[in-house]
């Protein structure tokens, strides 16, 4: 699957799950609408665990 960071908006409408997908794996994408160019990012990614939740998992035991 190639990477793409700019779309049309009618692009983003068919294809939103990876648009999700990129935002999330590659970085932030641009929706270019007749009314602006519109940044979708994440901003919370709940996909990755959370650092201080993934550190007390490995904390040695004893």
């Amino acid at each position: 699957m190639d990477s793409k960071d700019i779309w049309s908006a009618n692009d983003a409408q068919q294809e939103f799950d990876r648009v999700l997908e990129q935002a999330r794996n590659v970085g932030p994408q641009e929706i270019d609408d007749p009314t602006g160019i519109y940044v979708l990012k994440v901003k919370l990614d709940r996909t990755r665990p959370d650092a201080a939740q993934f550190l007390a998992k490995r904390a040695p035991k004893g």
